[in-house]
Parts: structure tokens; C-alpha cells; sequence
């Protein structure tokens, strides 16, 4: 985690911006200028508001008033944990939150990965009480529940309040309801400087709130897709179909290409299955306490 996700300050605000800045250390454009050129010509459509969720079959899970089922692809079942408030005092600034619970998937079928496959319920009014990065996540979500048939794009899709870095493209976007509220998903890669894409790094991100406002739900779930390299290692192999990397490093036309190739990917191509996941999301409900 320290290699990706260092003590800068002000990083929640440079990631929210779509980008971030690290003049200490990179030569190399700034991530912003990269994304924001990139991602202008990027963007998913979505025309009309998403449908409404429906129950799956898989393992049934009530944890700390939160109810979902868990797709038999996508592991076995939670191990719950509530994790007290942060403060300034007891965590980095970009850490703060209130108490709020996580449910980690247990036996998800991706393992070792940058992140690991968890769920977050925050109660919404108190973590925007106490992070920035939170109110302006919350922001550009209800903006999106506001107007769910305008178009979503990288600046309109809110990064995690609580990582220290920003994301380097958003692919993939598409609303998502869940029982109690609705939401949006994306694939993403954070970083703080150029990275390339790669299957370690690869997340499937949801962010949604419930219907009374009360409760902002976050997933973080690895993703692997066939055509990128393993890590982001100078060694790694680029498989033979995927976007060869330039010799002096990410720049613009390296992203556009792996964008183009993300969105254009059939969503059972990927490794879970989006569908196995957005499944996963609808099933979702909190019960208001």
C-alpha cells in the first residue's frame, strides 16, 4: 500500500479534481493533464434511470443491519467488522470517517490483489461532517441521482473519499439500484503517478446511497480482464492482444486505447463476471436505524 499510496497533502482534493499532482517526484505530466485530455472523448451514455434491482440467488448474508446476497461465484459469505471513528488524531487526514461498517467477501475468487474485496456502510450526514473528500464525493453522486439520464463521465464519477490518490481512468460506468437506493459503478485504477493498467491494481468501484439519504455504501472488488498485464512491474508481460505500452511510459493515446478496449469488452469477459457483481450490489439493503 505505501508504494501507491503516500502522505501528500491535499491528495483527496487533487483526486477529486481527477488527477493529482506529486512534483516532488515525477518528471512526467502532470496525471490531471493526461486524464482530463484523455477522458474528453470518453464517456458512457446512460439514457434513461436504471432498472430496478432484483433478488439473486446465491449465500444470504444480515450483518450490523445490512442485508445482501452473495452470488455463489463470488465467494462464501462476510466476515463483518466495525471500525471505530477516525480523527485526525488517531489517522492520516484523508482517513477520517465515523464509525461506520465493513464487510470483507470471503472466498472471492480474486486473491493477493491491490485492494481486497470489501463493502463500507457509512452513515452519510456524519462522514460529511467530517471530511471534505466526502462531501465533495457526495456531491457528484447525487448530482448523478439527480439527473440519471445525463451523461456520466470521469469528472461526474466521485473517487473514494478516504484514498490518497487519484484515479487514473473510469471505464465501464453504468447506474446500478440496489433494494433501498441506487448508485454507480465503474472500473478504475488509482494511482499516484503514470501507472500502466494492470490486473492488480483493476477495480470494479460502486458508490450509492439509500433512498432516505441516510447511508452511502461504497465496494471495492478487484477485477481481472485477460488482455492486461499482471502488475505494473517494468517486467510484466503485455499479453499479446492488449495495449502495448510506450517505451517512454503512459501518455494520452496509451490510455484512450485501454479505455476504448475496457468499454468495449463484454461484461461477462471479465474476471468476476460484471454481472456477477452488479448482482452482488443489487441485493443490497440497509435497514435504517
Amino acid at each position: 500500500m505505501k508504494r501507491k499510496f503516500l502522505s501528500l497533502a491535499g491528495m483527496i482534493l487533487a483526486s477529486l479534481a481527477c488527477g493529482l499532482s506529486n512534483p516532488a517526484t515525477s518528471a512526467q505530466p502532470a496525471v490531471e493533464t493526461i486524464v482530463a485530455a484523455t477522458m474528453l472523448a470518453l464517456t458512457t451514455s446512460v439514457t434513461s434511470a436504471p432498472p430496478a434491482p432484483t433478488l439473486q440467488s446465491g449465500v444470504p448474508v444480515s450483518v450490523s443491519g445490512i442485508n445482501l446476497v452473495i452470488p455463489s461465484a463470488l465467494g462464501s459469505g462476510v466476515n463483518s467488522e466495525t471500525i471505530s471513528e477516525i480523527t485526525e488524531e488517531s489517522g492520516a487526514p484523508w482517513e477520517v470517517a465515523p464509525a461506520h461498517t465493513k464487510l470483507h467477501l470471503v472466498g472471492y475468487p480474486l486473491q493477493a490483489k491491490f485492494f481486497e474485496p470489501i463493502i463500507m456502510v457509512y452513515p452519510a450526514a456524519e462522514f460529511e461532517a467530517v471530511s471534505a473528500g466526502a462531501v465533495q464525493s457526495l456531491a457528484k453522486l447525487r448530482a448523478i441521482l439527480a439527473s440519471p439520464s445525463a451523461l456520466l463521465t470521469d469528472n461526474s464519477i466521485p473517487a473514494v473519499p478516504t484514498f490518497n490518490a487519484g484515479q487514473l481512468f473510469v471505464s465501464n460506468m453504468q447506474m446500478i439500484s440496489f433494494q433501498d437506493g441506487s448508485g454507480v459503478r465503474a472500473l478504475t485504477q488509482y494511482a499516484q503517478y503514470l501507472a500502466t493498467a494492470n490486473n492488480f491494481e483493476l477495480s470494479y468501484q460502486y458508490q450509492g446511497l439509500t433512498s432516505d439519504g441516510k447511508y452511502y455504501v461504497i465496494a471495492i472488488l478487484p477485477v481481472n480482464i485477460a488482455f492486461l498485464a499482471a502488475d505494473d512491474k517494468p517486467d510484466a508481460a503485455v499479453p499479446t492482444d492488449g495495449i502495448p505500452i510506450p517505451a517512454s511510459g503512459p501518455d494520452e493515446s496509451y490510455y484512450t486505447a485501454v479505455l476504448q478496449k475496457l468499454n468495449g469488452t463484454s461484461p461477462d469477459a471479465f474476471s468476476p463476471s460484471l454481472l456477477q457483481l452488479d448482482a452482488l450490489i443489487q441485493s443490497i439493503n440497509i435497514i435504517s436505524q
